[in-house]
């Protein structure tokens, strides 16, 4: 792959370390990374001047999505609502939503102005995000497409993450979270 390439849509899962280590956190399931180190993420020599970011939040991370996006040089637009079918985990409300915080860099207008805010899908394993979710993003924005902190490659786009068998893309200072020498328990170096 060419250190060059550019994309015009960005996916983001992150393994965010903020609200994740009470007894069924993300903390129990891979490492995470701290606000810091993900906003450090040299995420703009990736993307184009006009393009489209997708990050996924959960109720209590949203304030950090916005924060995150932000400081990749991106402006929230609008907030796609993953209902979940089943009661949810929550200290004050039951959570039963994610959501998909959709930003943009530059002018990037959708390519599809009647998407509805929300949309179901079942669950699957533990932080697995709905397939659904390729479907709405590849209507509404132009690629060519990258996701980040992938668990699969999805045909079509390029991908960086730990789980994702068929590693795609280098970013700089950034090697895939896989390595002994580079993870410590609880977070990346």
């Amino acid at each position: 792959m060419s250190q060059n390439k550019k994309y015009k849509t960005i996916l983001c899962d992150a393994p965010l370390d903020i609200n994740q280590r009470g007894n069924y956190g993300a903390v129990k399931h891979y490492d995470l990374m701290s606000l810091e180190q993900l906003k450090a993420m040299p995420i703009a020599d990736l993307m184009e001047d006009e393009s489209h970011a997708w990050f996924w939040v959960t109720n209590s991370t949203m304030r950090q999505g916005y924060e995150v996006l932000e400081t990749w040089g991106f402006a929230v637009k609008g907030i796609l609502t993953w209902v979940k079918p089943r009661l949810g985990l929550g200290n004050y409300l039951r959570n039963a939503t994610e959501h998909l915080l959709l930003a943009t860099k530059g002018k990037a207008p959708t390519q599809f102005r009647r998407q509805l805010s929300w949309f179901i899908a079942p669950l699957q394993e533990h932080s697995h995000k709905p397939e659904e979710q390729f479907a709405i993003i590849e209507r509404m924005s132009p690629g060519p497409y990258l996701e980040l902190f992938a668990r699969r490659k999805q045909k079509g786009w390029d991908c960086w993450g730990l789980e994702a068998p068929e590693q795609n893309v280098i970013i700089p200072g950034y090697p895939v979270p896989d390595s002994p020498a580079i993870r410590t328990k609880g977070g990346l170096k």
